[in-house]
């Protein structure tokens, strides 16, 4: 039982970390598009 237990549990990580990849690269691709818009800010006595 133990064994069928570790492959269940070793497939699903297979199965999720892909999942959490690729979300976490839809997640990053607003941010990047907004950093242009922080940047446009009016300069200040130092930059």
């Amino acid at each position: 039982m133990n064994v069928y237990l570790f492959w269940i549990l070793f497939l699903a990580l297979f199965a999720i970390v892909p999942l959490m990849i690729i979300k976490g690269r839809v997640d990053e691709a607003p941010k990047i598009q907004t950093l242009p818009k922080v940047k446009a800010k009016k300069k200040g006595w130092f930059n």
